[in-house]
């Protein structure tokens, strides 16, 4: 299977449902390849994220479709590796889905349940203009804009504070 333009079906496990970690860490190498610094940071899910956004947001379908799968892989283990925690659910990933991450796979960060894959689905969906940037999820949703807006309150980091302390 081709995606932005590799060869990734050699490449990546197609067992379902799969280990997001695993995802994670594949989409990462494969997206450093391409110039972006995923090393699983905050930086990189301040920065990284919104880019890898404006760039493919308009790709075709079914690259679309498997950079949301990468990405919900990548936005989870990357909390998780930040903040403790761990994934539940069943993670499906790009090459073999028999099943919708949008409702089955989330992280568990002390009490606070989160899907990684709520934001990416409705960018695509939405657009920037309805949802906005990655960083202004992180940082600044409040109750005034995007369909979550009253979930987070102030952002997800400021969710996620609140419940690990």
């Amino acid at each position: 299977m081709i995606f932005l333009g590799e060869d990734i079906s050699f490449e990546y496990s197609t067992s379902e449902p799969m280990n997001p970690r695993i995802c994670a860490e594949y989409f990462a190498t494969i997206m450093e390849r391409k110039g972006f610094v995923l090393n699983f940071s905050l930086e990189s899910l301040e920065i990284e994220i919104d880019k890898i956004l404006e760039k493919y947001s308009k790709s075709l379908d079914s690259d679309r479709e498997i950079l949301e799968d990468f990405l919900t892989s990548y936005i989870g283990e990357s909390l998780i590796r930040l903040f403790g925690g761990d994934w539940d659910g069943n993670f499906y990933g790009p090459l073999n889905r028999v099943g919708v991450n949008f409702y089955t796979s989330y992280i568990i960060i002390n009490d606070f349940r989160f899907n990684p894959n709520h934001f990416i689905g409705y960018y695509f969906s939405n657009g920037k203009k309805s949802e906005g940037t990655f960083y202004d999820y992180l940082y600044k949703r409040d109750e005034s804009s995007g369909i979550f807006r009253d979930f987070l309150g102030g952002g997800l980091i400021k969710k996620i504070n609140n419940n690990i302390q």
